[in-house]
């Protein structure tokens, strides 16, 4: 007994040990950024805060590694300074364009900048707005970069928000009601040209009643019927109701 007894004392210290062994690891802080660019346009691919992302797969200890998303910034933009130096592959993911080409071998340490461009299902053109009495009426044409194999086109949708931060993943719930969509549900070819891309129906939304003496931000989105079925945006614009 008093073996077992002085046995089970010596093993304290080394269970002691091993349960307050210091963490020797580094806190990640290689830096990763770029922009997601509209190929067809040259710029930023605008969209609503975080929704889609860069997808990485951290490739230097796995052939099958779990991936980790850095979300998309509302202007197109992404930034993440908390990885790990190490071997990566990447891709657009996620979002309102034709499947992007991935890059592999990406040697992070430090830091590193990577751009990618993607084709944007649709783009919305010609917006108008006109505020009469306190309702605000839009307008708008739709324009489609590639149209054999696009993918139904679903709905187009206002969003309106009290600050700049507009989509959405931001904005006024009130205003994400079905009675203010435009529902489409028609392929390419019965609402656009095939072969130039450019739609030649213009859509009026229903009117949005806004509040005297507040200042919104308003754009419009269009989406199509694909996996994940995110918007395509115009770009944003401030209505002042007096």
């Amino acid at each position: 007994m008093k073996r077992i007894l002085y046995s089970l004392i010596a093993l304290v210290p080394v269970f002691l040990f091993s349960c307050t062994g210091i963490d020797n690891y580094q806190t990640p802080a290689s830096r990763m950024s770029g922009n997601i660019i509209d190929k067809t346009t040259g710029q930023n691919l605008v969209t609503s805060q975080e929704e889609f992302a860069v997808r990485l797969w951290e490739t230097s200890w796995s052939n099958n590694p779990t991936p980790q998303d850095i979300p998309i910034k509302q202007d197109g933009s992404y930034y993440n300074d908390k990885l790990f130096d190490a071997t990566y592959s990447m891709q657009p993911y996620a979002g309102p364009f034709w499947p992007a080409d991935s890059i592999g071998g990406v040697q992070l340490k430090g830091s590193f900048s990577q751009d990618f461009e993607v084709i944007p299902y649709l783009h919305i053109t010609d917006v108008t707005q006109t505020l009469t009495d306190d309702t605000l009426k839009l307008t708008c044409k739709l324009q489609a970069p590639v149209t054999i194999g696009l993918p139904m086109v679903l709905d187009i949708s206002p969003f309106v928000s009290a600050t700049q931060i507009c989509g959405g993943s931001s904005q006024i719930p009130e205003y994400a009601n079905l009675k203010y969509k435009v529902q489409v549900n028609q392929t390419w070819s019965a609402i656009g040209d095939m072969n130039t891309g450019i739609g030649n129906k213009i859509y009026i939304m229903p009117g949005l009643p806004l509040i005297s003496g507040r200042t919104y931000y308003v754009r419009l989105g269009v989406r199509v019927q694909d996996t994940y079925q995110k918007y395509n945006y115009s770009e944003i614009f401030p209505v002042d109701v007096p």
